[in-house]
């Protein structure tokens, strides 16, 4: 491959028809998801496959499918194009003073209160602020952050390994409890059993989670199985209404159940001692600045934690 023709010919549309081939899997669907015609879509990837000097895309009846190099590029595609996305918001953010975009990653447990208290004591200064939260488990979510999709991450700091590639700084420590619905038959017992928590329906975070793992773990040093989980979801707003509206089992970070929104429609069951969860903390790129909108979001998290301490 001739690299120096590939630097005249690949630009911002070359990688933004990859992308859409790859996710339509049609020349035709991909030209209309960018607003060209199927020929100027046809002429674009020829023009690319000719710079490259090599098939990004087997066409056939049902449309086309990438090749490996074709997958490989498609990848490098998404991070060339985030990586120009932020130099594009901090731009406008420096030229504007109060506009940027920011996406970040929030593992279970981790977006508990904290994220959206920050969010909204930021609005106040910076409303003008687009901000996605992507909620998930750290396996999904760091390879997101990698390719420059997120900001950062926001939960337990285990749950991504600190690296030359990674940079972490703790917040706070953070205990989980196991919580119901106030008015819960289990809520005036302070002396149930395990053996009676295990027969309890539940909703848990999924099983490749260090939350789940300390959870299940509690019943293994017993001599016990753990319960099955009737509900998997790391969705806190799912979550939280199924813990409200039903007769289900959670464990939940303690400041969920202290804070105001939540804690007259939650209990915790006394008669489970608090689980000490690592620290919780943000991660992010190490070799990578934060655009200024970032940087607020940021800024705010670490408010939110000094008033919180200071209480």
């Amino acid at each position: 491959m001739r690299t120096d023709r590939l630097e005249r010919w690949a630009t911002v549309r070359h990688f933004r028809l990859a992308i859409a081939l790859f996710e339509y899997g049609s020349v035709l669907h991909a030209a209309r998801s960018l607003k060209v015609s199927q020929p100027t879509a046809s002429k674009l990837l020829q023009d690319l496959e000719d710079a490259v000097e090599a098939k990004l895309f087997l066409r056939n009846r049902r449309g086309v499918t990438p090749t490996e190099l074709g997958r490989d590029f498609v990848e490098r595609s998404k991070m060339v194009l985030a990586q120009l996305d932020q130099v594009s918001q901090a731009i406008d953010a420096m030229g504007r003073g109060q506009t940027g975009r920011v996406a970040i990653g929030s593992i279970l447990t981790g977006s508990s209160y904290l994220i959206p208290a920050a969010i909204a004591r930021l609005s106040v200064s910076r409303p003008d602020i687009r901000i996605k939260i992507v909620e998930g488990v750290s396996g999904e979510l760091l390879p997101r952050l990698i390719s420059g999709e997120l900001d950062f991450l926001v939960g337990r700091l285990s749950d991504i390994r600190s690296s030359a590639v990674i940079a972490q700084e703790a917040l706070f420590s953070e205990n989980a409890i196991i919580v119901a619905r106030r008015g819960h038959t289990l809520e005036q017992n302070p002396n149930a059993t395990l053996e009676t928590l295990k027969r309890e329906a539940w909703i848990l975070p999924p099983v490749e989670t260090t939350l789940r793992k300390q959870f299940d773990n509690i019943f293994y040093h017993e001599n016990m199985d753990p319960p099955h989980a009737t509900i998997e979801a790391v969705s806190f707003f799912n979550i939280l209404w199924l813990l409200k509206k039903t007769d289900l089992l959670g464990i939940l970070p303690q400041s969920i159940v202290t804070d105001l929104t939540y804690r007259n429609d939650l209990v915790r069951l006394p008669s489970f001692e608090p689980l000490i969860l690592e620290q919780i903390g943000i991660s992010r790129l190490a070799d990578s600045e934060l655009s200024p909108a970032a940087v607020a979001l940021v800024d705010s998290i670490r408010s939110v934690m000094e008033s919180n301490t200071e209480k």
